[in-house]
């Protein structure tokens, strides 16, 4: 959200534009969730507030259509009415007080999950509903199901890209509630068109780019495989969570996850997989006679599709159950209320009624406390860090914290611990010494040791951000810095580090700095064309104008800008232009040279 702020906020329609189409947190950039942002503030830093209501709204709405959701699912399996209405009120009640969405809700960057969320809860709505007329009323029942795919069903693709994952919950109805329906001609090639085709498509485009989807695995602390391991480990906690909240693990740092080195490394990545194969093997054989236990199954799983399988993510994340779980919560209900209908006396009729009552003002004491806890954002980040000893982030977050409330030695000692867990990381060990500069201690190693260290990895801390921070300290004077020939020394070492391509044109510009702190041009516009070599934006080349304008260089400053005009002609859609700049700059140089 810090994009609010870019060029001081969006106040025209161009900083419209880039904001919600500038967006790179996915292929679609998801504009829909960017326009939302829109409407809670203009500029960066903004009041957390508007935000965080707006996420509570879109939650309660989320709920709505749970409820209804619900309803008709019951209807569509023939419980009674009165009691249908009953139950699916009480999955709503459960879903929406559940402790697991507090921070999916109060999160604000995760609106993109909720509005994903919310237009495939009204696409499937709108999906049933016309599943459920139109045996009797096709051309009605078409176009609702038709309405699903198309306004919602784009609506939540363009909010996230889980959104196409829509295909599958239409699948998963379609083997399970709707096992036994008869289906038309029309209904059949819709099916096939609407659905099958899409699924189709989707499936063929990540197989063709898998290797592209798959190459980020280089900057992860994981393969593919122990990726996959782990990830049965995590979805069976999701699930045990679900159902049995473990609320003091709750939280945003999970990057202190044991990866599975194997199926016995540990014992419990055998037992995970081994559930996981089991739910799914009775959830295809019972799927004709217990239609709502293999929708849960194929639900479940289908919403972790993409986030919880081969794709180089973090390993864990709670709002990646937010609309999962709906699942579990609806069959769990549907069978508690089937066994007691059909096996139970009054007595347990009525013991059902005040378990029910009991379990969800159970859960809404978890949820008012972790909300509480979410209303102080200090204890929030110490219980964070007391939780997760091992959390890089965790503990880093609340060491920061910490230096902001006047207790930077308390702070540079989570540093320090932190750093006996990741000893080869490099931009852990960067981060301790600015943290240490920028507090006034003294760093316990040399920057020529991180140098000089061949066993240095990169996984952990935003490497850029801390070289910013280190460049900053260094031209600012705030600490004794070695050297300049052991710094460009270290630049050097860090330049061998795999890096993302913004990464890696982020550190040429920062490198470039360095050298213009040092008065040294040549290797400065040299880094420059590096960054455009791996970046080709048009800030590289109005940098190298500026510098070799400042050595009195002018024609060269030309030739630099008019390769910037050419990389701004060839900008993406929606990003602001900077010909503006460029033909200013441009004048102003060439009035230089006349009077020459």
């Amino acid at each position: 959200l810090q994009q609010l702020g870019d060029g001081g906020g969006v106040d025209s329609g161009q900083a419209v534009l880039n904001f919600v189409f500038g967006n790179r947190s996915g292929p679609a950039g998801r504009p829909v969730s960017m326009i939302s942002f829109l409407l809670d503030g203009q500029d960066w830093p903004a009041p957390a507030g508007r935000f965080k209501y707006n996420n509570l709204m879109i939650h309660l709405l989320c709920g709505l259509l749970i409820g209804w959701l619900s309803l008709l699912l019951f209807q569509s399996i023939k419980v009674r009415d009165s009691a249908a209405q009953i139950l699916a009120l009480f999955v709503a009640a459960l879903w929406l007080l559940h402790p697991l969405n507090v921070s999916t809700t109060l999160y604000v960057v995760q609106r993109m999950t909720q509005l994903m969320t919310l237009f495939s809860l009204a696409a499937l709505v709108f999906y049933v509903k016309g599943r459920l007329v139109i045996q009797h009323q096709p051309g009605k029942g078409l176009l609702m199901m038709s309405l699903s795919l198309c306004p919602f069903g784009l609506l939540a693709v363009l909010s996230k890209e889980n959104g196409a994952l829509l295909l599958v919950a239409i699948a998963a109805l379609e083997v399970t509630v709707f096992a036994n329906s008869v289906r038309s001609k029309m209904h059949r090639l819709w099916l096939a068109g609407g659905v099958l085709v899409p699924l189709l498509v989707v499936v063929g485009y990540l197989t063709i780019n898998f290797g592209r989807l798959t190459a980020n695995y280089q900057f992860r602390a994981f393969s593919l495989v122990e990726r996959l391991l782990t990830e049965s480990r995590i979805i069976i906690d999701y699930l045990f969570n679900v159902f049995v909240p473990v609320t003091g693990n709750f939280g945003l740092y999970r990057d202190d996850v044991v990866v599975s080195q194997g199926l016995f490394d540990p014992i419990t990545t055998l037992l995970s997989c081994l559930t996981v194969a089991v739910l799914l093997a009775v959830a295809t054989w019972r799927r004709s006679k217990q239609p709502m236990f293999s929708f849960a199954v194929f639900w479940f799983f289908g919403w972790h599709l993409l986030e919880s399988t081969f794709l180089p993510l973090e390993l864990y994340f709670e709002h990646r159950n937010y609309i999962a779980m709906f699942g579990p919560l609806l069959a769990t209900v549907f069978y508690i209320n089937w066994f007691v209908e059909n096996h139970g006396s009054q007595l347990l009729k009525r013991a059902a009624q005040v378990a029910a009552g009991l379990l969800l003002v159970l859960i809404t004491v978890l949820t008012l406390q972790l909300t509480s806890l979410w209303g102080n954002s200090f204890a929030l980040q110490a219980h964070w860090a007391e939780r997760h000893p091992t959390s890089y982030r965790a503990q880093a977050e609340y060491a920061f914290l910490l230096a902001g409330f006047g207790e930077p030695a308390e702070g540079y000692q989570r540093i320090a611990a932190i750093q006996q867990y990741y000893p080869d990381e490099i931009a852990l060990q960067l981060q301790r010494w600015n943290f240490a500069c920028s507090n006034g201690f003294t760093a316990p190693f040399a920057l020529d040791e991180i140098a000089s260290d061949l066993a240095q990895e990169y996984y952990k801390a935003d490497l850029t951000g801390e070289l910013g921070i280190f460049l900053e300290n260094l031209i600012a004077g705030r600490c004794e810095y070695p050297a300049q020939q052991q710094i460009l020394a270290l630049m050097n070492r860090l330049s061998e580090v795999p890096m993302r391509n913004f990464e890696r044109s982020g550190f040429h510009l920062l490198y470039s700095d360095l050298y213009v702190h040092y008065r040294q041009l040549n290797p400065a516009l040299i880094e420059l064309r590096n960054a455009f070599e791996v970046r080709p934006d048009a800030q590289y080349p109005i940098r190298q104008a500026i510098i070799s304008a400042s050595a009195g260089n002018y024609q060269d400053s030309l030739i630099f800008l008019q390769r910037a005009r050419e990389a701004d002609g060839n900008r993406r859609s929606f990003v602001e232009s900077r010909i503006d700049e460029i033909e200013a700059m441009e004048q102003d140089l060439k009035a230089r040279l006349d009077s020459n």
